[in-house]
């Protein structure tokens, strides 16, 4: 008996103490970008919990090492190094524009692979470097065609100088340069530094030249600089923001000076979407069910980590803990077919991010219930 015994809980005692896969996440916790980071990182720590929950990575738990940068290029490019050095074969992150930028070339010729979070960067064919949101040469298109059912035709803009700014400010004119959105105008266009304390000169000028709808594109506190500039010149227009602003605790910080309409860019699966069926439905069920149980409310910055690392789990279950970076990319590279939160990914294209416009979604900030409500598409 005693020996029948040791023979059924051996192999349990053995598998029980297999150590947890290690995972490597560098994400902005302190600094400019921490109200996007934490959520990040909140996000992330709910699906380590659904993932163990559910045999990890074939019986192996994971575990999350997450770094931070300090929204700081130099500290992401240091902790991108040291990781290198150890011959990680995966690193996911970083969050914002600029901190991609700065270590995309580390990553793009030799790996490891490296998810980042921000929508404003432009991966490499064939690179190691994937994005995790849809990007916003195909934001830009949805989000044109809600303005010209609307009417709003006459558009003034407002960006940064910075990586982010910059980029969105290119993407638009390429998608206003399309027949398809010839009868939007881009009449008046200003700039800003993120560190500027006041946009009061730019607002006046973008008022002046009376437009249907103001543009803009940065996230955190000089987005907050921008709408109180709108609010202090009592302008009263619809204004669009970068989806990084899709944050409820912002939306309480700036409730004084909020316009009476604004958008923010997202993805599918940020709410939930009643008509949708399938296997995104059953994606998005088990993503609001870990979202709930953590006591997190969705938004921008809880649903971007969610698809990108499901998928790396999933190539994980596939290839075995033992995979190399480039098994790894090559996986991701020939993958189509795979459902998430955000819609059906299909990397084939070598995009390096496998989402179109399908996965794109326009949010309205409803003030007097305090939640975000899809605008558009409504489908």
């Amino acid at each position: 008996m005693l020996l029948a015994l040791a023979l059924v809980l051996g192999p349990l005692a053995g598998k029980a103490a297999e150590e947890p896969y290690p995972i490597n996440v560098v994400l902005s916790l302190t600094g400019g970008a921490s109200f996007l980071g934490t959520k990040e990182a909140d996000s992330l720590r709910a699906l380590q919990t659904q993932v163990n929950a559910n045999g990890g990575i074939n019986g192996r738990p994971i575990a999350f090492a997450i770094h931070d940068d300090q929204t700081n290029p130099q500290l992401t490019i240091q902790l991108f190094t040291q990781l290198q050095a150890q011959k990680v074969p995966l690193i996911f992150g970083p969050t914002l524009t600029a901190l991609c930028q700065a270590v995309m070339p580390l990553v793009q010729a030799n790996g490891p692979v490296a998810f980042c979070l921000s929508p404003a960067i432009t991966p490499q064919a064939g690179s190691y470097q994937f994005m995790g949101v849809p990007a916003i040469s195909d934001v830009q298109p949805v989000v044109f065609r809600y303005l010209k059912s609307r009417g709003l035709t006459k558009l003034a803009m407002l960006t940064s100088t910075d990586a982010s700014g910059s980029d969105f400010e290119k993407r638009t004119e390429d998608a206003l340069a399309l027949r398809e959105f010839k009868d939007l105008k881009l009449i008046a266009n200003e700039h800003f530094a993120i560190t500027d304390l006041t946009v009061a000169a730019q607002i006046t000028r973008l008022k002046a030249a009376n437009p249907d709808i103001l543009l803009t594109f940065t996230v955190g506190p000089s987005f907050g600089t921008v709408l109180r500039g709108i609010h202090d010149v009592g302008w009263e227009i619809p204004v669009y923001g970068s989806g990084g602003n899709f944050t409820y605790a912002q939306m309480t910080q700036y409730a004084a000076f909020l316009p009476k309409e604004l958008f923010l860019n997202g993805a599918r699966g940020i709410v939930p979407e009643p008509a949708t069926g399938g296997p995104v439905r059953r994606a998005q069920d088990a993503y609001f069910a870990a979202m709930k149980a953590a006591g997190i409310r969705s938004e921008f910055s809880t649903s971007i980590p969610w698809d990108p690392m499901m998928l790396m789990i999933d190539a994980l279950r596939h290839l075995g803990t033992n995979a190399t970076a480039e098994q790894l990319r090559d996986y991701m590279e020939k993958l189509k077919g795979w459902n998430g939160i955000e819609g059906t990914y299909d990397f084939s294209t070598h995009d390096q991010r496998g989402l179109g416009q399908a996965a794109v979604a326009l949010f309205r900030y409803d003030q007097g219930k305090g939640e975000f409500v899809k605008a558009y598409p409504l489908r």
